[in-house]
């Protein structure tokens, strides 16, 4: 009879990062003039228009999605800017992305171990700053908490949609809450706060 494992009190917070629409930011930054205009990046053939794999905020407002085709994207956003993938030998050559994703995680490593899990995603073990964290700043003697903090989505909570940021704000403060709880709850805040700040230093 198989039996089962004792839980390990050994856990980890391990925040997964996702840079959203990476390949626009990178082309901006190579191309200032594209800064604040509807911009996306096309890859693949060139058939009608090419395929979309990012999408810049200014686009996504007037409806461009990634499941769009180039011409599509025109029709629904005209002023859009389509920037093609750079090619190498027939192929779609994703160094600078490649690069500039590097830049990111050499500043993301300052704060945590860093796995990378694609050009524009890392997982960040961010245990020991969490730990840091709620030894110097007890969660339940905060009075401030961020509220980009109160937008995150707790497993398991019951909301409700009237007061669902105080009823987020109530667990990140509970006296009661376990030991991995606060440390989720410092990992959350440590992301707000301090990681958007690091990313900063990356001229995107």
């Amino acid at each position: 009879m198989p039996v089962a494992r004792p839980e390990t009190s050994d856990s980890r917070i391990i925040a997964h990062v996702d840079m959203d629409c990476f390949y626009v930011q990178v082309e901006q930054r190579k191309q200032p003039r594209l800064r604040g205009q509807p911009t996306a990046v096309v890859q693949y053939n060139s058939w009608k228009g090419g395929g979309l794999i990012a999408v810049g905020y200014e686009a996504r407002k007037d409806g461009v999605k990634r499941s769009m085709r180039g011409n599509e994207a025109k029709k629904v956003c005209p002023q859009i800017q389509l920037v093609q993938v750079p090619m190498a030998r027939g192929k779609a050559d994703l160094t600078i992305y490649r690069n500039a994703g590097s830049e990111v995680v050499s500043i993301l490593a300052r704060k945590g171990r860093c796995e990378r899990a694609s050009i524009d995603e890392v997982y960040l073990d961010l245990t020991d700053a969490a730990e840091t964290m709620l030894k110097e700043t007890p969660l339940e003697n905060l009075e401030n908490i961020d509220e980009e903090v109160l937008k995150s989505h707790v497993l398991g909570l019951s909301l409700n949609e009237n007061d669902e940021k105080e009823i987020v704000r109530e667990w990140l403060t509970r006296r009661d809450a376990d030991h991995r709880d606060k440390l989720l709850a410092c990992g959350a805040g440590f992301m707000v706060h301090r990681c958007s700040r690091f990313t900063q230093n990356v001229p995107f």
